[in-house]
């Protein structure tokens, strides 16, 4: 990159930056201006000239004699050279690294959009010839870099994602037919209490680093997360836990526990290989291994590649590989509509499909909503001026001011009626409560994510129209599972998704990096407890419903959380695209995904 700076550095000294070179005109040069120039000695210079020549970019003509200069033709005009040293930074694998050498150049906006326009015909399905060898490789952007790939820290839904298409559950749970199916484990019972239960694993399972899945593997990693600050919550009824044999787990529970086969579903109870992670677990988790349909070759700061584990268990996946790019948040808008119609839009801009491309629309499986810190002081306190600020934010006009598809929100998952949009505000109602509360005029602290910050700002002008100021504070989402980061704020505004059922909602109220968890004031979690604790006991699915929704009501009477959005989600995919099902995270399981080579009409023939 130091060559490039430098070329550019002559360009604008020379020929101005806005100005247009011709590659034939020669412009008046001497050792001593560059040495200005570069801030180095002659010698430097000298070798930084013959570097430019060798890559040519510049010819040099010494002069000759005393008095005369000597002379610079540059080779390659300035468009041209931005533009493709930053396509070779990002052949190479080095997204942010172009992303910061265009941004360096501002008055090249122009050659800002055109790097974009042609990053965008990198990504999706394209069909590779290696070694006469047809592959199917998957090119697709996000906006940030998962934090961890250790089930046990989970919080994250992408990292979440990410966990799903490398390690396994003992259990595998079927949102379509909500039932608990078999994954490493083929069978499994209980008891009569449910108190003891026993799983019997597949034979002849391995880890990608060729190690035969055992018992030993499955009580290493359950006794692993038991004793997770983020995620032992799962296992918080375990006992104990035995390997019988190779084959067989047997686990004791202090009580009646009929959603445990549930919570072995998660990605946070994904097994792992007892070898590897006990020999150095910090070096495990920057390659990790696991049973997976795919597996880790390269993860560095830009990128994440995966390749297929041709000895997948439940079946070789179709596609050969997965090249994930980690690209800027700071990309405008309007210039990530194309590449989000590979992937979830992450519903930041409207989108539109093209041509005879097939739109997979999804109604986004949690909810945006805002959660009162109850172990703060401040106005939040008062529940007149909770319910006050519920009254005067207009979701319908939240929509509207974001750009954003959605629809209002009155519990933590969509309903059947959602679709109908049916919200009411009130803001005479809203004052009234206000004068009720004893509001004395001090600001509140909204803490929220770059992502949201559009719905930040309309609930600051909303709130400003009863006269309530607002002081936003705005910040990455991975910065959210830090509680010094958010114990100091009045309010926080999110988007909770639930990855699946009713263990997902028991996540917000448990774990201990969930905000609603940390906002909640201790009375409400003795309650809360004692709700959960008879939640687990419950044979009933029907019961077990029921006791969630009170917790939920309970929320809502008291206007601990606002309820704001169900995000809608459009997911455009090319007609040779097969298999494509967008998951309750949000995000496609590349197992599933297939091509159909007589319709791929972007597939690409090129030797790596």
């Amino acid at each position: 990159m130091l060559t490039a700076e430098r070329y550019i550095i002559l360009l604008n000294h020379y020929v101005g930056p806005q100005a247009m070179e011709s590659e034939s005109h020669k412009y008046d040069a001497t050792l001593e201006e560059l040495t200005e120039l570069y801030h180095c000695t002659e010698r430097n210079v000298k070798i930084i000239v013959k570097k430019l020549q060798e890559e040519e970019l510049i010819r040099w003509q010494p002069g000759r004699g005393r008095g005369n200069r000597s002379k610079i033709q540059f080779l390659v005009n300035r468009e041209s050279f931005l533009l493709n040293f930053a396509q070779q930074l990002t052949e190479k694998g080095n997204y942010r690294e172009a992303f910061e050498f265009l941004h360096q150049f501002e008055e090249d906006k122009v050659i800002l959009d055109q790097f974009i326009q042609w990053l965008n015909e990198q990504f999706g399905v394209k069909q590779l010839s290696v070694n006469q060898t047809d592959k199917d490789v998957f090119r697709l952007p996000v906006y940030r870099s998962p934090q961890t790939l250790d089930p046990a820290n989970l919080f994250l839904g992408f990292d979440s994602h990410l966990v799903r298409q490398i390690y396994n559950r003992l259990l595998n749970y079927d949102t379509e037919h909500e039932q608990v199916t078999p994954m490493l484990a083929h069978y499994w019972n209980s008891n009569e209490e449910g108190t003891i239960w026993t799983f019997h694993l597949r034979k002849g399972v391995t880890f990608h680093h060729g190690k035969t899945l055992t018992s030993h593997d499955v009580v290493f990693t359950l006794n692993r997360l038991r004793h997770s600050k983020m995620n032992g919550w799962l296992l918080e009824t375990m006992k104990d836990i035995e390997a019988t044999d190779d084959r067989t787990i047997r686990i004791i529970l202090s009580q009646p526990n009929w959603l445990f086969p549930r919570l072995l579903c998660s990605s946070c109870a994904s097994i792992l290989p007892d070898d590897l992670v006990t020999r150095d677990e910090d070096a495990f988790f920057k390659q990790p291994s696991g049973t997976g349909p795919f597996r880790i070759d390269k993860w560095c700061e830009d990128s994440m590649e995966l390749k297929v584990n041709e000895s997948y268990f439940q079946g070789r996946a179709y596609l050969d590989e997965v090249k994930i790019a980690f690209l800027p948040e700071s990309i405008p808008n309007s210039s990530k509509v194309r590449w989000e119609q590979l992937i979830n839009n992450d519903a930041r801009v409207p989108a539109q499909a093209e041509g005879d491309w097939e739109v997979i629309e999804t109604l986004s499986n949690g909810c945006l909503l805002v959660s009162w810190n109850r172990n703060k002081t401040g106005p939040q306190q008062s529940l007149a001026f909770r319910q006050a600020i519920n009254l005067i934010i207009d979701r319908s006009g939240m929509i509207e001011f974001s750009g954003k598809q959605g629809y209002p929100a009155r519990s933590f998952l969509p309903k059947e009626d959602t679709s109908y949009g049916i919200h009411w505000n009130d803001a005479e109602a809203a004052k009234r409560l206000l004068q009720e509360s004893g509001y004395d005029g001090s600001p509140i602290s909204l803490l929220a994510t770059k992502t949201d910050y559009k719905e930040a700002l309309w609930i600051q002008k909303q709130c400003a129209s009863i006269g309530v100021p607002v002081e936003l504070k705005i910040e990455s989402i991975n910065a959210l599972v830090k509680p010094e980061v958010t114990k100091d704020v009045d309010a926080m505004l999110i988007c909770l998704v639930f990855a699946d059922d009713e263990v997902c909602e028991l996540e917000i109220f448990l774990q201990e990096s969930s905000i609603i968890h940390q906002h909640l004031e201790s009375g409400v979690h003795k309650w809360l407890k004692s709700i959960l604790s008879e939640t687990l006991a419950a044979h009933a699915r029907e019961i077990r419903r029921a006791l969630l929704q009170q917790i939920e009501y309970r929320l809502s009477d008291e206007a601990q959380v606002l309820f704001l959005i169900h995000r809608k989600m459009n997911t455009y995919v090319h007609p040779s695209i097969r298999g494509l099902v967008i998951n309750n995270l949000g995000w496609m399981d590349f197992k599933d995904i297939w091509l159909t080579p007589g319709l791929t009409a972007q597939s690409q023939k090129a030797n790596l």
